[in-house]
């Protein structure tokens, strides 16, 4: 009699984002602590600042044809600099670091968006943005943006690269993946 053996077949969690320079995260840092002191804000777990484009779940299975798919696209797109002016708010319960030119954000996520559109459980983030603060209640909101409204914040890097995360199912923490370097290659599909 033969047994019939089957495999387990996770279901992980993936991130696509864009991680700032080193001095631009750490501009970015000091912004936040100091809401966080002010407001007392939720600021997001971890409190890393990256501009986040894409999540989406897939099965273990399928990750290296979804990373091949998602590194042709890193391989395809030019370097573009990204140039982080001042604050802005979301739905009244978020404060985010806007970013001047979305453009180039928009067409990266356009694309992303096209190659999973297959997988399930995708989220494309259509509003490109560095958080400073989320989940505020209406006080907190009110209180703060009277302030941040009118305050300025500026810092330019270039974008040269995105980070694919993962959260392996049953964990809370996300490693890096894939860089996946913008290198501005003609592709043929």
């Amino acid at each position: 009699m033969q047994e019939l053996i089957t495999t387990y077949n996770p279901l992980n969690d993936y991130r696509l984002i864009i991680d700032p320079k080193p001095a631009v995260k750490k501009k970015i840092a000091e912004a936040k602590t100091l809401f966080d002191e002010q407001y007392k804000g939720m600021v997001i777990a971890g409190g890393q600042p990256f501009i986040y484009l894409a999540e989406f779940s897939d099965y273990e299975s399928n990750e290296q044809a979804t990373i091949d798919q998602v590194d042709r696209i890193a391989l395809g797109s030019m370097p573009f600099k990204l140039h982080l002016k001042n604050f802005g708010e979301h739905e009244q319960r978020e404060i985010y670091i806007g970013i001047e030119n979305l453009i180039p954000l928009r067409l990266l996520s356009d694309q992303i968006g096209a190659v999973l559109s297959q997988v399930p459980q995708v989220r494309i983030n259509k509003i490109p943005r560095l958080t400073l603060a989320k989940g505020l209640q209406a006080f907190q909101f009110i209180k703060s943006w009277e302030e941040y409204e009118k305050k300025s914040f500026s810092a330019t890097f270039i974008a040269n690269e995105m980070l694919l995360l993962k959260r392996m199912e049953g964990f809370t923490s996300w490693q890096i993946l894939k860089r996946m370097i913008f290198q501005n290659l003609v592709m043929t599909y």
